[in-house]
């Protein structure tokens, strides 16, 4: 009845069709208008005439649907006709499921800026349990898009990850700084070479919580760290509560975010190869260097098991989580948040990065081809939201250093450890000496090949890794 009605009345098409009272309705159509009808009816499994369509004065399209619409089988569908069949990417749907009406609207893809600053005049006013640290990919429409953050109640721990260049870095800042501002302690570890990014917080870390210098101020900032922590909770057990937020406003302790960057470099062992003797300096001096990596492993995992309830908050940096990097799978699933800073990573980088990559959105394609977009953008699974793209604020260290001292943010003169402090939570991680003795020796493992002690010039003994390579240095002398 439909394509003899049409063949009789030429340009028109029938847009109502009604059996049992024997009523059809024509309707004057252009083509792209027909075109659409026709898309959507396919799209929805329904005959031409269920579907109601008039175009929009912006190019796109109104429509009524049809009673058998379903948002969850059908938003998908129109999502396709309106950005590859009718339209081009950019185009989205508005739906209105109880009153059965929809909308096709022309519009652009969403993107970046090339930069996003930090909001510095927003410093004073930061929530320290809901931290900023950039936006969020803007809805369909849309030019800008709400903020990304952190609900530190939900979860205390978090994982940024990505490559070198990526921007992980220029996320860690803005973390750093929305910490401070809203008044947490910062305790900060890292490898020597690298802290340079951080420098110009150095002064505003608590007391000894700058463990970038070496391996041992690392590992008594988080020795530091965790003895507060076990502070705090025997507070909480004396006030008869589990949580730092069950105590009065003015009782809380104040927050502590501890950043362990680079954590392959500073957790990963350093591997020995097969058939290097025990007793061999270079065994000795991995040894040694292996010893420091096991205490901040150690002390991390504890205070991700332990200390979940007292108000420090862990950020993990690594350019990849997995085994062979220094987060393993039980580590990583006690971590709620998880940020992979990078417009496209690999598949395996994200599997390494989230829980479900496959619930996580990929950054565009539009983005990905535009570097200015792309710069700093990533994506975000974070605990008590879903999965969604991102792109990290960015403001220089000089303007978040000057932000925080107008904010009244405390520094400290000794932003290391102390020597008694390293000495007090160092001592304990040196190589046994006595370990390091050759087979068959029956003197100390600082005594030469004829068992007298080892000395240098002055007469002076010498012992461990100088003493080990002074009894090598005899024994090659003598061959």
């Amino acid at each position: 009845m439909a394509a003899k009605l049409e063949d009789q009345y030429p340009g028109h098409v029938m847009s109502r069709f009604d059996v049992h009272l024997g009523l059809a309705t024509l309707t004057r159509m252009d083509a792209p208008t027909i075109r659409c009808r026709g898309a959507v009816a396919q799209a929805l499994g329904v005959k031409p005439w269920e579907v109601r369509c008039r175009p929009r004065a912006d190019g796109g399209f109104d429509l009524g649907l049809p009673n058998r619409y379903m948002p969850s089988r059908h938003d998908g569908k129109l999502d396709e006709v309106a950005t590859a069949v009718v339209g081009r990417p950019g185009w989205y749907v508005t739906v209105d499921p109880a009153a059965l009406t929809a909308s096709l609207i022309p519009s652009e893809p969403p993107t970046f800026p090339a930069l996003i600053p930090y909001p510095l005049a927003d410093l004073s006013t930061t929530d320290r349990d809901r931290l900023m640290f950039g936006r969020r990919l803007p809805a369909a429409g849309a030019r800008l898009g709400s903020v990304a953050e952190i609900d530190w109640k939900a979860q205390a721990f978090a994982l940024v990850a990505g490559l070198p260049g990526s921007g992980k870095s220029v996320t860690l800042n803005a973390i750093i700084a929305g910490s401070l501002a809203s008044g947490s302690e910062l305790c900060v570890i890292d490898l020597p070479a690298k802290s340079l990014d951080f420098a110009w917080c150095k002064d505003m870390v608590r007391p000894g919580g700058w463990g970038c210098d070496n391996a041992e101020a690392a590992v008594t900032a988080l020795a530091l760290v965790y003895a507060e922590g076990e502070r705090r909770a025997r507070v909480l057990a004396a006030e008869g509560v589990v949580n730092w937020l069950e105590l009065p406003q003015e009782r809380q302790f104040a927050p502590i975010l501890v950043v362990v960057d680079e954590v392959t470099a500073l957790l990963v062992p350093r591997r020995v190869p097969a058939g290097i003797p025990r007793d061999h300096p270079l065994k000795v001096e991995v040894d040694q260097e292996n010893i420091p990596k096991a205490a901040l492993d150690r002390f991390i995992n504890k205070i991700v098991a332990e200390l979940r309830f007292v108000g420090i908050r862990l950020v993990l940096s690594s350019q990849v989580a997995n085994n062979s990097t220094g987060i393993g799978p039980s580590l990583k699933a006690k971590i709620g948040h998880k940020i992979l800073v990078g417009s496209n990573p690999s598949r395996q980088a994200r599997t390494q990065a989230f829980n479900d990559e496959t619930s996580v959105p990929h950054v565009p394609p539009t983005i990905r081809a535009d570097c200015d977009a792309a710069k700093g953008s990533g994506c975000a699974e974070l605990e008590g939201t879903a999965p969604y793209v991102f792109k990290s604020f960015y403001a220089a260290s000089d303007d978040y250093r000057a932000a925080l001292l107008r904010l009244g943010v405390p520094t400290t003169g000794q932003p290391e450890p102390t020597a008694r402090q390293i000495a007090q939570h160092t001592d304990s991680l040196r190589v046994d000496e006595a370990l390091l003795a050759p087979r068959g020796a029956r003197r100390g493992a600082d005594a030469d090949p004829d068992g007298e002690p080892v000395t240098d010039r002055n007469g002076r003994p010498l012992r461990g890794i100088a003493a080990a390579n002074a009894r090598s240095s005899r024994l090659q002398n003598r061959s």
